[in-house]
């Protein structure tokens, strides 16, 4: 397999796009999406790995998915970073971002480095063979809507912010290819950083188009990443205010950075 032509689609993917736009169903999934070649994700699922799991998680990051990633973002990706300075002080904490490229949650892990982030993700990406092996050495946390994993995704998430790690959220639900617009977004990441009081950093993707082309006849994008201004849990407000407050601050601060950057 051809990592690299994961960061592509096909061209259909558009005009399924507009339609699901023009209907109004913005977290439908539009890239194929199947559950074939993937493992279950159970309470046993490693969340938080054991030492040996660990060495080879590291192994993994190191001899592979730390060059893979570099060039991803240098080579493919051309990524820019701003707004860092808005992550002083910041340890533990909520990043959402919009979900625009199977490879986004890699384009984040590049640009928070020396920063560490676990990456939540549908039970669907935990998957068979190496492409799995590599994701879950990256840090995925991938989640299924039963009590047990959710208890041991919940446990996970409350782990990783003590030791002051990241955790990614994509909280439009879906993947849209370089879709350039804020969707509507659901309230999960904002419940996990009222629930643990950490702040949210919204993060935002905007591209710019290069005039070229890959082998699917799809432009290349060049990706701008925006680390937004971090938005606090009010001890004034309930859990439920807070999250909605959470919510429509991280919603805002999308749009002004789409309108600012697209004009």
């Amino acid at each position: 397999m051809n990592f690299f032509d994961l960061a592509s689609t096909s061209p259909d993917v558009f005009d399924k796009i507009a339609q699901a736009e023009k209907e109004g169903r913005f977290s439908d999934h539009l890239d194929p999406l199947s559950y074939v070649g993937c493992l279950p994700v159970d309470e046993n699922f490693p969340y938080i790995p054991d030492a040996w799991t660990s060495v080879k998680y590291w192994w993994r990051r190191t001899w592979f998915l730390k060059i893979f990633t570099s060039l991803l973002n240098r080579k493919v990706f051309k990524t820019k970073v701003f707004g860092k300075e808005n992550l002083k002080g910041i340890k533990g904490a909520v990043y959402t971002c919009n979900h625009v490229n199977k490879y986004d949650g890699l384009v984040m892990v590049w640009s928070l480095q020396p920063r560490k982030i676990k990456i939540m993700t549908a039970d669907f990406n935990n998957r068979e063979g190496m492409l799995g092996d590599l994701m879950r050495a990256q840090g995925i946390l991938p989640f299924k809507n039963t009590p047990r994993v959710a208890h041991e995704f919940n446990e996970a998430v409350k782990y990783y912010l003590k030791k002051g790690q990241g955790i990614l959220f994509f909280p439009e639900g879906s993947e849209w290819f370089c879709y350039e617009k804020p969707r509507p977004l659901m309230d999960g990441a904002y419940h996990y950083a009222v629930t643990n009081n950490v702040p949210v950093v919204p993060t935002f993707i905007c591209f710019k188009k290069t005039g070229k082309f890959d082998k699917n006849g799809i432009e290349l994008r060049q990706f701008n990443v925006f680390f937004l201004k971090p938005i606090y849990p009010d001890p004034s407000l309930d859990k439920k205010a807070n999250i909605k407050m959470l919510h429509d601050e991280n919603e805002r601060e999308w749009k002004d950075c789409y309108d600012k950057f697209y004009n």
